[in-house]
């Protein structure tokens, strides 16, 4: 009996191989191939690789030997999905390979480049370097002498460094306003959507709101608040806007363009809590803080004299499991006497702290951003991943800008200076007062030349979610983009940075 398998029944199986090929070893008889109109079909088990990978070379990198390479029958591809560290060199690497079968002939190609093209007899050479720069392919022939396939080998390597957050100058867009040199502007995110309040040169103000970042299509209304608003006030809760008026009146909006008044009179707006929005009034008595919806249990004690009242970063919620409602943060800005501040201010629905203090500089309008990072990646494993805080961007006490990103990995508790992979580029701009928004965008690549497998599907961004078509896998990564801001001089900054950890754009190793 005749066993003939052609190449496109193999599609998705690969994972298969080795039982498979323990059938086809007893299956296969006397005939190696028959073709058709569409393929040259052919007994694969004669001319199947059964392992890839390569010789060991500390001088290359450690465990060189163990970095893991898939065979993908159906297209003809070995390939190293988890990519080799940035830098690695791989024009001089030995291949150690397995036959299922004993061959006839294997003979590796490099092609491509400004050399000529070169063989190497496998079966006679077995340690002859490999420069996989080039174009390399492994024609292997069957014991028979007749049976023969074609595989292209690839040896990827990383062209960024996996954990560092890529700023990329041609990742920069113009802010969405109607009219040239905006002056000011705030932006937030509510209900997956970027909402930036802008006045023009003209002191007129527009609403532009965005659902996608990172194709920047933004939508542009002149819009109309009422009595000179305080952009700078503008704020976000699940469903709602909040913004004060000139006066001080709280003003809210489920969509940006129509504002009602809440009949409620602050000095500053501080941020989110739960289903209300926190803020600070003044009474007879001083400055005490506030919140409105009100919400039972929720207390408003009197402002700390070192309370900053400005240049707060953004207002964050961290959910744990030892309290009975969430805390939430924020780091830096000015106090009432008008010094910096360098502490961490935590609100539990009960009371306010300090978390810490002079671990970070004294900074007004720094950036915090809630995102990732990855411990025990390496070669072999993308690692566990896990929430970090990041510090960016400000001014200090000098009027200068902060050139250090911080890190702290226990929700404000503790910062310390990120490494050289997450602090900004030189050409990056110093600015305060900047908005930093997360929005995760769907990317997408061809599996053509990988091994394809079912997909597990997962909402948590931080272990990126995939879907897989056919040949095509797309995936949701999240972008930082940072918005507005201001230079030592008070200008607005007119750009849109977008950046990214690197290995959040990597194709995902499935």
């Amino acid at each position: 009996m005749t066993s003939i398998v052609k190449k496109s029944l193999f599609r998705r199986n690969t994972m298969l191989l080795p039982a498979f090929l323990a059938i086809m070893g007893v299956a296969a008889s006397c005939n190696s191939k028959e073709t058709s109109s569409d393929d040259v079909a052919v007994t694969i088990s004669t001319v199947a690789i059964k392992n890839f990978n390569l010789k060991a070379d500390t001088k290359v990198i450690d465990k060189l030997d163990s970095v893991f390479f898939s065979i993908d029958l159906d297209h003809g591809v070995i390939f190293n999905a988890d990519s080799l560290p940035k830098g690695t060199s791989i024009d001089k690497l030995i291949p150690v390979i397995t036959f299922s079968t004993g061959m006839s002939k294997a003979e590796i190609v490099m092609s491509g480049g400004s050399e000529e093209e070169k063989k190497v007899d496998y079966l006679e050479n077995p340690n002859d370097t490999i420069d996989f720069t080039r174009d390399v392919t492994l024609n292997v022939t069957a014991a028979d002498g007749v049976n023969n396939y074609t595989y292209r080998i690839k040896v990827n390597v990383h062209e960024q460094e996996p954990d560092s957050l890529m700023w990329d100058k041609m990742a920069v867009a113009k802010l969405p306003s109607r009219l040239p040199s905006p002056i000011s502007q705030k932006s937030v995110e509510m209900g997956g959507k970027a909402y930036s309040v802008i006045r023009e040169s003209d002191n007129s103000l527009t609403l532009s709101v965005s659902d996608d970042l990172f194709k920047g299509v933004w939508t542009k209304q002149q819009l109309s608040i009422g009595a000179n608003p305080d952009i700078s006030s503008l704020e976000a809760t699940d469903g709602h806007l909040w913004i004060l008026d000139a006066d001080g009146n709280l003003l809210t909006s489920s969509d940006g363009l129509q504002w009602n008044a809440t009949g409620e009179k602050w000095v500053s707006i501080i941020g989110p809590y739960l289903d209300c929005v926190l803020g600070i009034k003044d009474t007879p008595s001083g400055l005490v803080h506030c919140h409105y919806p009100k919400i039972a249990g929720i207390n408003d004690p009197e402002v700390d004299p070192e309370f900053p009242l400005s240049g707060r970063s953004a207002f964050k919620t961290v959910e744990n499991e030892w309290t009975s409602r969430p805390t939430a943060f924020f780091i830096g800005g000015k106090t009432p006497s008008g010094d910096f501040s360098s502490a961490t201010w935590a609100f539990d629905g009960n009371s306010w702290v300090t978390l810490n203090e002079g671990e970070l500089p004294e900074l007004n309008g720094v950036m915090l951003v809630k995102y990732v990072t990855y411990k025990g990646a390496g070669i072999m494993s993308l690692g566990e991943a896990y929430n970090i805080w990041l510090a960016i961007g400000g001014q200090l006490s000098d009027m200068s800008g902060n050139p250090v990103a911080y890190i702290s990995p226990d929700n404000g508790v503790t910062w310390k200076p990120g490494s050289v992979s997450v602090q900004l580029p030189d050409y990056f701009p110093a600015l305060y007062g900047s908005d930093a928004i997360v929005m995760g965008t769907s990317l997408d690549a061809d599996l053509s030349d990988a091994w394809t497998r079912t997909a597990t599907r997962s909402d948590n961004w931080l272990k990126p979610s995939y879907t897989i078509d056919g040949d095509e896998i797309s995936w949701i990564c999240p972008y930082i983009y940072i918005i507005g801001g201001y230079d030592s001089n008070g200008h607005l900054s007119d750009s849109i940075w977008r950046g990214v950890l690197a290995r959040m754009a990597f194709t995902p190793i499935i």
